[in-house]
C-alpha cells in the first residue's frame, strides 16, 4: 500500500480561545514512520483504522482504531504504522489561549497524551468538512470553526480516557535510550554509551530496537540527527561546518556523506531546494 495523505492549512482571525491551524489525513504503508522530531503546534492524531505505535519522552503508547494521542510543542515524538495492520489517521492542528481546558474535558494531561475517540469515522467526516472549507474567507473561518468545535465535542463525550502505556521491558528500555539520544545527540554520542548508560549488551539492545522500532539504535540515532539538520538547513543560515557540530558529527565530510545517504542530496542541495525564511535560534517554539 502507498502512502495516500490529504491536507490543509488555515487562517484565522476572528477566534482567540481555540482554532484551526491545520488538519488532515494519511493512510501509512507498513512501518511508516514520522520523526522523531519536535513540532511547533498541538496536534491531534486519531487512528481510524488499523494500529501502530506513538512515543513521546521516554513513554510508548500502542493505539489502536478508535484511540488518539496529541503532540505537543517542543515535545520530542516518533510514531510509526503497525507492520501487519498499518494503520490510517486524521489529524488536527489547533491555537489559542484557553487550549488547556479542552485537553482537561477530553482527559489529556502533560503526562497522558492518548485518549479515546468514541466514533473515528464521524471524526474523520469532520477533517474532511474541514478540508473542503480550507479556502479564506471569513464564512469558511466561521463554518470551519464550528466544525473544529464538533469535533473537540466528539472527544470530549468520552472523557473516560484510557492510556495503554506498555508495561513490556522492551519498551521501556527502548523508550529510555530514545530519551537518552534526545537528550544527547549533539554530542559524539555511541551505540555502546547508550548500552552502558542502560546497563545492557549492545546486542541486547540492537534486538529491543529492530522488534520494537524495527530500526537500530545507530539507525534511530542517524534518523533523528538528520531531522534536526533538515530543521537547522530549512529555517536558519547557519553554515553547514557548524549545523554538522549541532547535530553530533565531529566533521563536516562525516556529517554530508550521512545526509547523503538518508536523503539522496548533499546538505547545500538540500538547503537550496527547500528554502525557508530563517527564525531566530533563540525563539521559543
Amino acid at each position: 500500500m502507498n502512502e495516500i495523505q490529504t491536507y490543509s492549512e488555515f487562517n484565522n482571525t476572528l477566534f482567540q480561545e481555540i482554532y484551526m491551524l491545520f488538519c488532515g489525513m494519511q493512510d501509512c504503508p507498513p512501518l511508516y514512520s514520522y520523526g522523531p522530531a519536535v513540532r511547533d503546534s498541538y496536534i491531534f492524531h486519531i487512528c481510524t483504522k488499523g494500529k501502530g505505535t506513538f512515543y513521546s519522552g521516554a513513554s510508548s503508547y500502542p493505539i489502536e482504531t478508535g484511540q488518539g494521542f496529541l503532540i505537543r510543542p517542543d515535545r520530542l515524538t516518533f510514531y510509526q504504522a503497525d507492520e501487519m495492520d498499518p494503520w490510517s489517521y486524521v489529524w488536527v492542528a489547533v491555537g489559542g489561549t484557553d487550549l488547556v481546558r479542552y485537553f482537561s474535558q477530553i482527559g489529556i494531561t502533560p503526562d497522558h497524551p492518548v485518549f479515546t475517540c468514541p466514533d473515528p469515522e464521524q471524526a474523520k467526516a469532520y477533517v474532511l468538512d474541514m478540508i473542503s472549507h480550507h479556502k479564506m474567507s471569513f464564512q469558511n473561518e466561521i463554518y470551519t470553526q464550528g466544525v473544529l468545535l464538533q469535533f473537540l465535542a466528539l472527544l470530549i463525550g468520552e472523557s473516560g480516557y484510557k492510556t495503554k502505556s506498555s508495561k513490556k521491558i522492551a519498551d521501556v528500555y527502548v523508550s529510555q535510550a530514545i530519551s537518552y539520544i534526545h537528550k544527547n545527540y549533539q554530542n559524539p554520542i555511541t551505540v555502546q554509551e547508550i548500552a552502558d548508560f542502560l546497563s545492557l549488551n549492545r546486542s541486547y539492545l540492537t534486538e529491543l530496537f529492530l522488534k520494537t522500532v524495527h530500526l537500530s539504535p545507530q539507525q534511530f540515532l542517524v534518523k533523528y540527527r538528520m531531522t534536526k539538520a533538515c530543521e537547522l538547513l530549512d529555517h536558519t543560515s547557519l553554515p553547514i561546518e557548524h549545523i554538522a557540530y549541532s547535530c553530533g558529527y565531529s566533521s563536516t565530510f562525516s556529517f554530508s556523506k550521512a545526509f547523503r545517504k538518508v536523503n539522496g542530496l548533499s546538505p547545500s542541495q538540500y538547503r537550496q531546494e527547500h528554502k525557508r525564511p530563517p527564525y531566530s535560534m533563540d525563539s521559543n517554539r
